[in-house]
């Protein structure tokens, strides 16, 4: 008897997606990691869907711009929002991308899912990380009537990844790794200076 045999003969099977790899990455952070696999399910109970089911009575975006809160929405067009993933994307020295909705995120996403070079496990950690925690902060204004500022969920950003980047990674000391760890404030113990380096992201 194989348990193996016996999972695989149980469970559905079905074609990769093309995300997996933007989301399910070594080194990557859990709670994170899971936010963003609901993002690209669009499976969050966002308000306009909770509006058209009778359980609100409003699909205003709870960050106060005005516009109705959906997956495309929330991710990243609403000025809150946009303005977080900005400067996030200003520490990953990324441009500002031509449209700022889910879609386009997904498929900015797409071009760094592969890859162990440092900036490129920096990018989706990012990007897991800033949903994340905009997602939280969404329902600390709906539920707990918590505002923070987006330079406050940046600090929060850059805490978790750097920590987990400085905890999980060991990398070469280039000028392209060195702009992004400067940026991050991770800890320099991240750089290895030998040929031999282990772990993920050893690449410029």
């Amino acid at each position: 008897f194989s348990f193996k045999l016996a999972w695989e003969t149980i469970r559905p099977s079905a074609a990769l997606v093309p995300w997996a790899k933007v989301v399910w990455h070594s080194g990557g952070i859990p709670k994170h990691t899971f936010c963003l696999w609901l993002t690209f399910l669009k499976a969050y109970h966002t308000l306009d869907k909770l509006f058209c089911f009778g359980v609100e009575k409003s699909s205003l975006c709870p960050f106060g711009c005005g516009h109705h809160e959906t997956v495309d929405h929330l991710f990243f067009e609403c000025t809150f929002t946009k303005a977080v993933w900005s400067k996030v994307l200003k520490l990953k020295n990324c441009l500002p991308p031509a449209s700022w909705n889910w879609e386009n995120t997904a498929t900015w996403a797409f071009e760094h899912k592969v890859g162990k070079q440092f900036r490129y496990w920096m990018r989706r950690a990012g990007l897991a990380a800033t949903v994340y925690h905009c997602w939280r902060e969404r329902n600390n204004r709906i539920f707990r009537q918590s505002v923070a500022s987006s330079d406050h969920l940046r600090t929060c950003i850059m805490s978790n990844v750097s920590a987990k980047a400085a905890l999980c990674l060991r990398i070469h000391d280039t000028p392209t790794n060195r702009s992004i760890v400067v940026n991050w404030e991770i800890e320099e113990s991240i750089f290895h200076s030998h040929s031999s380096v282990q772990g993920y992201g050893q690449g410029a």
